[in-house]
């Protein structure tokens, strides 16, 4: 009997290793020939809407629910798309640049 390959789809909290959590809409992506769970989280009052992928062995647990109970916990999770020091830099350099080149723009 042959296996019937399922394309996962579902709205769900999504508990990650190192005590994380997102909450979105679940699928699986395949990238470079690996399976990867991507996670596409709703816009809130916070942050724009992201997409983030992980390695499905970083992942402790999966809760599926319905769209809306997904978007208010991602707004009580309220999980950055980036959010590492590092990343913060480079966000603050182009913020900087983009601000400047708008001042010269209205001179």
């Amino acid at each position: 009997m042959e296996e019937k390959q399922v394309n996962f789809s579902s709205w769900a909290i999504v508990e990650l290793f190192g005590h994380n959590q997102l909450a979105g809409l679940v699928t699986e992506q395949v990238i470079a020939g690996k399976s990867y769970v991507r996670i596409d989280v709703p816009r809130t009052k916070q942050t724009p809407a992201f997409t983030k992928y992980h390695n499905p062995d970083s992942v402790y647990g999966l809760t599926p629910v319905d769209e809306d109970y997904a978007t208010r916990m991602a707004e009580r999770i309220n999980a950055q798309p980036i959010n590492d020091y590092k990343h913060n830099e480079v966000i603050s350099e182009i913020i900087k640049e983009r601000l400047s080149k708008m001042q010269l723009e209205l001179h």
